[in-house]
């Protein structure tokens, strides 16, 4: 039974036509706007959009069915996995050795942030509140962001008429959830995010390597940009508190005074993959499906120096110059023969 021609209905939208059906997604072009606009199936029946053929009403329930089915077999094998594992740390809790972890040099890490243009000025490239319409569609349509572009996602709604976008702002203003990214330079707080896709969908990812008093770096990329062209867009030294992850997501939250954010020019100049290679694949620039890296010592010096080149000038030269020199007397690096950087774009760089 095909949907590509049937008529349906939106409560905001009005009458339309489904053009396409695939990857449980169907687009529909609706009568009153130029542009296709797309949903989730099924479970966007009965929500926002209605069927004119009624000889399709009982295929769709019985495919909700069967969605509703294998999500809660899903959550029920995730819990067991869950409860395992907290068995398993606590079996382990003994055995634990005094021995350094081969992973401390590691423990710096760098978080993929969607692009979020929310409050974005001449001081800063946005990640304060929730996107533009413009950044919406794109990390929705063209980046196919999965929380974006999630049924429970507020901007999700918003463009598809369920929330204005006042309401989409007052929801934001008054503690409700959007999304990490319009709040991570409000808050200074960077989280491992949740798996969205796969058998572990829906459980917390962790950050493993993350420690206390190492570097923190958010990085982003702009609107249909590669990611070579990925830059670090603020940088916090992690809360000396911290003891690593538990049972729930993974998150770190920033030192109250060694935080620095960087303006859209110094951002676009501070690229990632400068510093960053892939220990297995040191000519594959692309961060990829995972959602954080672990950095060294030493790269992360590298950008700490970078960055108070980069504030020269500034209102913030000191606190760089600071901050670059708290973290190499903590890490016990030698500023003066600290090394070039060899990230992937130098190492692409020397071969050509």
């Amino acid at each position: 039974m095909g949907f590509c021609g049937e008529i349906v209905r939106h409560r905001t939208f009005g009458r339309g036509k489904i053009v396409k059906f695939e990857d449980n997604r169907i687009t529909v072009l609706f009568d009153n706007y130029d542009e296709e606009k797309t949903f989730q199936y099924p479970s966007s029946f009965g929500k926002f959009l209605e069927i004119e053929n009624r000889a399709f009403i009982d295929q769709i329930e019985v495919d909700k069915e069967d969605e509703v089915k294998k999500e809660n077999e899903l959550k029920k094998a995730e819990k067991q996995r869950i409860e395992d594992i907290v068995e398993a740390k606590k079996n382990s809790r003994t055995r634990k050795s005094s021995t350094p972890r081969k992973t401390d040099g590691l423990s710096n890490i760098a978080f993929k942030c969607n692009y979020c243009d929310g409050g974005a000025g001449e001081d800063r490239v946005g990640f304060t509140s929730p996107c533009t319409k413009e950044t919406i569609e794109y990390n929705i349509y063209k980046a196919k962001h999965v929380w974006c572009g999630g049924e429970d996602s507020p901007c999700y709604r918003y463009l598809n008429g369920d929330l204005t976008r006042e309401e989409l702002v007052n929801a934001y203003e008054d503690d409700g959830f959007v999304c990490y990214e319009s709040k991570v330079l409000n808050e200074w707080r960077a989280y491992a995010g949740i798996v969205q896709t796969g058998k572990r969908k829906g459980s917390p990812m962790t950050l493993r390597n993350a420690r206390g008093n190492s570097l923190a770096l958010l990085t982003t990329r702009l609107p249909h940009a590669k990611d070579k062209d990925r830059f670090i867009f603020a940088v916090f030294l992690i809360d000396e508190d911290y003891r690593g992850d538990r049972d729930s997501e993974g998150c770190v939250g920033a030192n109250p005074k060694y935080r620095i954010k960087l303006s859209p020019l110094e951002a676009k100049k501070l690229k990632f993959w400068n510093y960053y290679f892939n220990p297995n694949r040191p000519e594959k620039i692309v961060f990829g499906s995972g959602l954080h890296r672990y950095l060294s010592n030493t790269q992360s010096a590298q950008i700490l120096r970078d960055i108070c080149e980069l504030k020269k000038g500034t209102n913030e030269e000191d606190l760089a110059r600071e901050f670059f020199e708290h973290y190499c007397d903590i890490k016990k690096i030698d500023i003066e023969n600290l090394p070039q950087p060899e990230g992937g774009l130098k190492r692409a760089k020397d071969t050509v």
